[in-house]
């Protein structure tokens, strides 16, 4: 489907659905316009446009499952590790340190 666009005959129009919201027609062999087409139209369509602006095909749904967070910022995020959490011990012997440092400092 290589056509050049023709601004006397357009391949369809915009019109405006019950809500009011936009809606492409598609003009028909027969010259009448209609809201539904044919799958492999728009397919043919896609490839066409694709092929001229260098875009690589889009996989299909069933192609590859993917996992993706939105929210990480890794490329691949490992699995966390909790951290151990410190005793009331570990926190003395912290204080102790921080003392004895700070008297050896001037």
């Amino acid at each position: 489907m290589s056509k050049k666009f023709d601004p006397h005959a357009p391949s369809g129009r915009i019109a405006f659905d019950a809500r009011g919201n936009a809606v492409w027609q598609w003009r028909t062999q027969s010259g009448d316009f209609k809201s539904d087409v044919d799958t492999q139209t728009v397919k043919a369509l896609q490839e066409d446009t694709d092929g001229k602006l260098g875009v690589a095909p889009t996989p299909t749904p069933n192609s590859q499952p993917v996992d993706h967070d939105p929210y990480s910022s890794s490329s691949a995020a490992a699995p966390r590790v909790p951290q151990k959490r410190r005793t009331l011990d570990d926190m003395r012997k912290l204080s102790e340190e921080i003392k004895r440092a700070r008297k050896k400092s001037p």
